[in-house]
């Protein structure tokens, strides 16, 4: 099925019954409850990522290909990585980026939203504690 709504409303909506959910619905609900507000991003190509701005640079979060925009039955693992300013997480140099979080691929669609949204929890409340930022949605 084509992909026809808003990114926006593909993450926030009520969705039809006849209308798969794309990966990204869960990550974001999930990276949501736990008060981090990640907004979604168009990164080119079509494709979409989850993105949570910070003092000192963005993390973004994609499936391992690169896009949160396709149906949720097609998800591999969660790939979650901090960019730090002013680089651009678009074209950073692999040494400039910090990995947070990448699935192996073995656990269940659930499981691997609720890894990512625990991972990225744990890095976000430790960097807030060595650095003092305040999060703002």
């Amino acid at each position: 099925m084509p992909f026809t709504r808003t990114i926006e409303s593909a993450l926030t909506d009520p969705l039809p019954d006849t209308e798969a959910p794309i990966a990204g619905r869960a990550a974001y609900q999930a990276l949501r409850k736990r008060g981090l507000p990640f907004v979604p991003v168009h990164t080119g190509g079509g494709c979409f990522a989850l993105s949570l701005s910070l003092p000192d640079g963005e993390i973004l979060v994609t499936d391992d290909d690169g896009q949160i925009a396709h149906d949720a039955t097609d998800h591999h693992a969660w790939l979650a990585c901090f960019y730090p300013s002013p680089s651009s997480p678009y074209d950073a140099d692999e040494d400039d980026m910090t990995e947070i979080y990448l699935g192996d691929g073995t656990l269940s669609f659930a499981d691997d939203c609720t890894a990512l949204a625990d991972a990225l929890t744990r890095w976000v409340a430790a960097r807030r504690a060595d650095t003092g930022f305040v999060l703002t949605s």
